[in-house]
């Protein structure tokens, strides 16, 4: 075995081991319920909600999404040729970076969610995309309605940015209706002071915060309350000391009005892209996720030892191949089961 491979063996299991022998958190679907009795009292500036990146990509079509691309759909496009296959399927082997609907990932633990919403002139219709268009985004969000009816003491943050597509003011005004229409009843009244505790919020009922990057009024938080950073890099090295500046960054200052976001992310770009043609290289979004996810609890155990906290959400690609429940619980002081 590779040194590189125990060494991240290692890692995966040292922040289980350091919580107790053979530890098993609470159930993820109802983990915000069943802890209310150690984080109840706090309010969402002292605790960190783990979420997905581009969240709604776990189904993606051939259609590009106008005024959505990157650096390396170039590459994509010469790989395709390359490798006699249609570019499209390059593109979206690289924009693919969740696998479940949103139902099952709030089963899974996660109560963020980073909506990428387009407009999709010829159906007109929102639809998720990254750089290719995906499931309708009345679906995504029906699926987070669905949840909170089934599980009372849940919540969620949905994040809807990206406007892609040359959406008029009229569309843009159209999707904050639709979010109103289906998650309406469970929206919590703006309060961008973050004031209110979990048990506040669990007990109101209104269970969800929904923002938009712009158009948002009648009850929609402000794009602003979010605070986002990500390391905008494929390298895993990189990353990480992205993210450890990042983290000093957060812990030095004092976001007013703002939840902070922490991307355990990797990018690609045109070299990755190219790479991925070789074998024993990531060839997909998921498969550079997977190679970066392993690294999360040591981070985590490092940040911890100097006192730190990983800001107000922290999100991840491929989380069902990821620490990141278990570090969420030790971040916010949820015991565990031995």
């Amino acid at each position: 075995m590779k040194t590189e491979t125990i060494i991240l063996f290692l890692s995966c299991y040292s922040l289980i081991f350091s919580l107790s022998p053979q530890a098993t958190g609470p159930n993820t679907a109802t983990w915000i319920g069943d802890s209310l009795p150690y984080i109840g009292t706090k309010t969402l500036k002292q605790l960190t909600i783990p979420g997905t990146h581009d969240s709604g990509t776990y189904w993606l079509d051939e259609t590009p999404m106008p005024g959505d691309s990157a650096p390396w759909i170039e590459a994509a496009t010469v790989v395709g040729e390359a490798l006699f296959v249609p570019t499209s399927w390059i593109i979206k082997g690289w924009s693919h970076s969740q696998d479940q609907i949103f139902y099952n990932q709030m089963k899974g633990g996660m109560r963020y969610f980073d909506v990428r919403s387009g407009w999709d002139n010829k159906t007109q219709t929102w639809v998720v995309h990254h750089y290719v268009e995906g499931r309708p985004i009345s679906e995504l969000l029906g699926n987070i309605s669905q949840y909170l009816q089934d599980y009372p003491k849940e919540v969620v943050i949905v994040e809807m940015t990206h406007f892609d597509g040359y959406p008029t003011q009229a569309n843009i005004a159209q999707l904050k209706n639709m979010a109103l229409q289906i998650l309406g009843n469970y929206i919590y009244p703006i309060n961008t002071a973050f004031n209110f505790t979990l048990n506040d919020w669990v007990n109101s009922g209104k269970r969800a915060i929904v923002t938009m990057e712009s158009g948002a009024a009648d009850g929609i938080w402000p794009g602003e309350c979010i605070y986002n950073t990500y390391a905008d890099s494929p390298v895993i090295k990189t990353m990480i000391n992205f993210n450890t500046a990042t983290v000093a960054q957060y812990m030095n200052g004092t976001w007013a009005n703002e939840l902070f976001k922490v991307s355990w992310t990797l990018t690609p770009d045109a070299d990755t892209v190219f790479q991925g043609a070789e074998l024993g290289k990531p060839h997909t979004l998921i498969e550079l996720a997977d190679s970066g996810n392993p690294y999360l609890p040591q981070f985590w155990l490092n940040m911890k030892a100097q006192g730190y906290r990983v800001g107000n959400i922290l999100i991840i690609d491929h989380y069902e191949q990821s620490s990141i429940m278990q570090v969420i619980y030790d971040m916010n002081g949820i015991p565990v089961n031995n």
